[in-house]
């Protein structure tokens, strides 16, 4: 761990590439309008549930390997990349303590989304670490609010401690799934279990209450997230409970547990709603003596690393690897390499992934 700092470390990348300009502009023309005007209502999510997320083969980079399992009691999907060992017999299906793992919980804002809709970003982050990945169907709405995420989030991490030491599970997530991520942190620490190696944090609406400068300064140029879809995802994922609370939004978490985390990174895009989410989690933690890595690029959309076939995506990916190869222990993880990067950024390796039954007794 670093000596304590008051402030992250602060990398800017920019301006934008050719592929992410015209993408955000497609983003923007065909995408916010619907976004904006979606209604929250119990119907509407079940719909968007149904409109959004895909069937069971998903493209996914090729010679990744994804079964359907069961940990903690709560669905998952272990994804494991060519690069991470698919196809090796000693390797596939492993629970060896000595393998490290990525938890990934994924984005939707509390109401949509599920190992399936991220399936192909989390091949890739598989791929240029060299890590199996454990991916968690997390509770939903309208059945489901919060706590629910955080409650099977923290059972699937239980469980991975069963069989692997701390010092070598990074947790990552993306979006709502980087508030659920720091969420498990905290509570991991809160209830006297060791931290994850280290937390990897995408975009991560860390702020429920949206109190943060960008929701409104960014909310014409972000051309993937509205205003008022983010707030209305947030009156949903809360019901009734308080949305400047900790255990909604892991900002205003208590400073004894802050300080108790593992190293961070954290990626935003400049332009986005969300900026100020992740910069002012980064400083928080910072200021705490949290090693921590704030990476900023210019003109991006939301979760950089999931815009496959952009430079930026390929960079943030390369970044992850560095940060999950710097945490981990000396030799646990492949190091990073320049082909790694390439294929996990570029889209002409896809072919869909095979799947063999779902194992509802199995653990990751």
């Amino acid at each position: 761990m670093a000596a304590p700092e008051t402030e992250p470390t602060v990398r800017d990348y920019g301006p934008p590439s050719r592929q992410t300009v015209r993408l955000a502009a497609r983003t923007r023309r065909f995408w916010l309008p619907v976004a904006r005007n979606w209604r929250m209502t119990p119907r509407g999510i079940r719909m968007l549930q149904r409109v959004v997320d895909p069937t069971e083969r998903v493209p996914v980079l090729r010679g990744t390997e994804i079964e359907r399992i069961s940990v903690g009691g709560v669905p998952c999907e272990r994804i494991r990349a060519r690069r991470a060992g698919a196809g090796d017999p000693a390797r596939t299906g492993s629970t060896d303590r000595d393998e490290p793992v990525i938890l990934y919980l994924h984005g939707g804002g509390y109401v949509f989304g599920s190992p399936r809709t991220h399936r192909n970003l989390v091949s890739r982050l598989s791929h240029v670490t060299g890590l199996p990945a454990v991916s968690v169907d997390y509770r939903l709405p309208p059945e489901w609010t919060l706590p629910a995420p955080v409650e099977d989030a923290l059972a699937v991490y239980r469980a991975l401690l069963q069989e692997r030491d701390a010092a070598r599970i990074v947790v990552a997530g993306d979006s709502a799934g980087g508030n659920l991520a720091h969420e498990l942190a905290l509570h991991a620490v809160e209830a006297g279990l060791p931290a994850p190696a280290g937390l990897v944090l995408l975009s991560p609406w860390s702020d429920l209450s949206s109190s943060g400068a960008s929701i409104r300064e960014n909310a014409l140029e972000d051309p993937f997230i509205p205003e008022s879809g983010l707030r209305r995802c947030a009156r949903v994922a809360v019901g009734a409970g308080d949305p400047a609370h900790w255990r909604v939004s892991p900002l205003f978490a208590p400073d004894e547990l802050q300080a108790a985390l593992p190293p961070t990174l954290i990626q935003v895009g400049t332009g986005e709603v969300l900026r100020d989410d992740g910069e002012r989690v980064a400083r928080r933690l910072a200021g705490l003596g949290v090693e921590t890595l704030l990476e900023r690029y210019a003109g991006t959309l939301h979760v950089v690393p999931a815009w496959t076939n952009t430079p930026e995506a390929r960079d943030a990916l390369h970044r992850i690897a560095d940060f999950v190869s710097h945490v981990l222990p000396a030799g646990a993880a492949p190091e990073p390499s320049a082909r790694a990067e390439a294929e996990a950024a570029g889209s002409e390796d896809e072919t869909m992934g095979i799947e063999p039954p779902a194992a509802p007794g199995a653990a990751a």
